[in-house]
């Protein structure tokens, strides 16, 4: 049975880089947007004024004409007497493409003269609205008109004769001073909206314009070249200049650290290996075992310098980039003991741990790797440097720092101690006081430690004789202080 053909492997989907924006056109596309909204607003109310406007000149007109029409209707003894004047329909002649349409009715709804059909005067109105002029909309002979009608009373030898008037007038004219308005209004407004939009180009040209000095006093710069900008922005993008500045002078202070380190390292590893190539050189002089152990211990003091080396290395980066977790003191005092142990320390150096009453169970927010790295270094220089019968005590007390609470984690030895006027210059970076094999960085590592936790390296001088090395951190390490270590 034949197997089936395995499926070829799909190659992996890239996901897509994104497009970059343009902030100017996405500045005028919003400006646009808003100009034509208000455009399409101020539009519909020119057109709505324009009409009525339109209406209320030609509604004048058409009634004044049905006024003049219905004052020239009298009742006389021999009957109803009706005299057209002229003048009214002269008046709406002033429109020339309009036509021009009238109905006279009298009782019953009888058309006495006039357009028989024009619309209007189906039904009299409530005794209150008789003569008064009502204006309306309709259609006549296939073409929209515009009505005047009224109705009037004349009085009789008996009683009173109603009578009423519809005046009507094509649209073509008041169409036209509609539009004419319109468009009179609405190209003064498209200029305003033109230059508007002018305007909010050019501004945000003017606006974007720090951003691009930004940009060219970047890109116009050596590749050494970290100074801070000098350019005086606005205060809408004086936060960007302060973030860009501060990333300049930490990257500075980060290359500046990495130069030092790296001439430092070549300068002691070359130093170290200048000193395992006269150890051999020496051979031929020496007895074989004599020069066996010399060259063993140059190379111990080498591996060290190298361990010691990246230790500070990996303390200065972790600085730079922090991780801040929740850190048992016990267990990490714990920790620290088994890794001592592990490396092997002589059978006559004894060990221990102290706390002080209510620091039991204690945590403090830090970098657990760091921090373990700073005691083994303490630790390590109390082996160094202190006596055979040496006794080393870890112990945790209470502190304050700057009025908040903290801790000191302490390594207390009984070694010589070290002298009041090297305390200050011990924790820079390969500063020894004996020829024991120290490298001169296990306190600069310290209190890099110490700093990048917001706190301090304390040396002070034993009760019992000896040196208590305290690292003061506090109880919540600032993340501020951790980032300008």
């Amino acid at each position: 049975m034949a197997s089936a053909a395995p499926a070829p492997d799909r190659p992996a989907q890239v996901p897509p880089e994104p497009r970059p924006y343009s902030l100017k056109r996405r500045l005028a596309v919003g400006a646009s947007t808003l100009f034509a909204l208000i455009i399409a607003v101020l539009s519909i109310g020119l057109w709505r004024y324009s009409q009525s406007a339109a209406d209320r000149t030609y509604d004048l007109i058409l009634s004044g004409a049905a006024i003049s029409i219905g004052e020239r209707i009298a009742l006389t003894p021999e009957g109803l007497e009706i005299d057209l004047p002229t003048s009214a329909f002269e008046i709406l002649a002033l429109a020339p493409n309009d036509r021009v349409f009238y109905r006279i009715v009298g009782e019953g709804g009888v058309t006495l003269t006039g357009d028989a059909d024009l619309p209007g005067l189906d039904q009299p109105p409530e005794d209150g609205t008789r003569g008064a002029i009502a204006l309306s909309d309709g259609r006549y002979d296939g073409e929209p008109v515009r009505l005047a009608t009224s109705w009037l009373e004349l009085p009789g030898l008996t009683e009173r004769t109603l009578i009423g008037v519809a005046v009507g007038q094509t649209t073509l004219a008041r169409r036209a001073m509609r539009n004419d308005l319109f468009l009179k209004g609405l190209i003064p407004l498209a200029a305003v909206a033109a230059a508007g939009l002018f305007a909010v180009r050019t501004g945000v040209s003017l606006a974007i314009r720090p951003l691009v000095d930004i940009e060219r006093d970047i890109r116009a710069r050596a590749p050494n070249d970290l100074s801070p900008l000098t350019i005086a922005p606005p205060r809408e993008s004086d936060a960007l200049v302060g973030a860009i500045n501060d990333f300049m002078r930490r990257l500075g202070a980060s290359r500046d650290n990495a130069q030092s380190f790296i001439a430092d390292v070549a300068h002691q590893l070359r130093t170290a290996l200048f000193g395992v190539e006269g150890a051999l050189a020496l051979q031929r002089s020496v007895s074989s075992d004599e020069q066996l152990e010399r060259g063993r211990e140059r190379v111990r003091r080498t591996i060290h310098l190298t361990n010691q080396l990246l230790s500070h290395a990996m303390v200065i980066h972790r600085a730079d980039s922090p991780v801040e977790a929740e850190v048992d003191v016990a267990a990490l005092f714990r920790r620290v003991l088994e890794d001592t142990l592990r490396g092997g320390i002589p059978d006559t150096i004894t060990l221990g741990v102290e706390t002080e009453p209510g620091t039991e169970g204690v945590c403090i927010a830090g970098d657990p790797v760091a921090l373990r790295e700073a005691l083994r270094n303490l630790v390590d220089n109390a082996v160094r440097h202190g006596p055979a019968d040496n006794t080393i005590v870890l112990r945790l007390a209470t502190a304050e720092i700057g009025g908040r609470p903290a801790l000191e984690l302490i390594v207390a030895d009984q070694g010589p101690g070290i002298p009041e006027a090297d305390k200050a210059v011990v924790t820079e970076r390969f500063v020894t006081r004996d020829d024991r094999g120290g490298s001169g960085l296990g306190l600069a590592i310290v209190a890099a430690v110490a700093r990048s936790h917001g706190g301090r390296l304390v040396l002070r001088d034993a009760g019992g004789g000896g040196l208590e090395a305290a690292l003061v951190v506090p109880r919540t390490a600032p993340a501020t202080a951790r980032a300008k270590a």
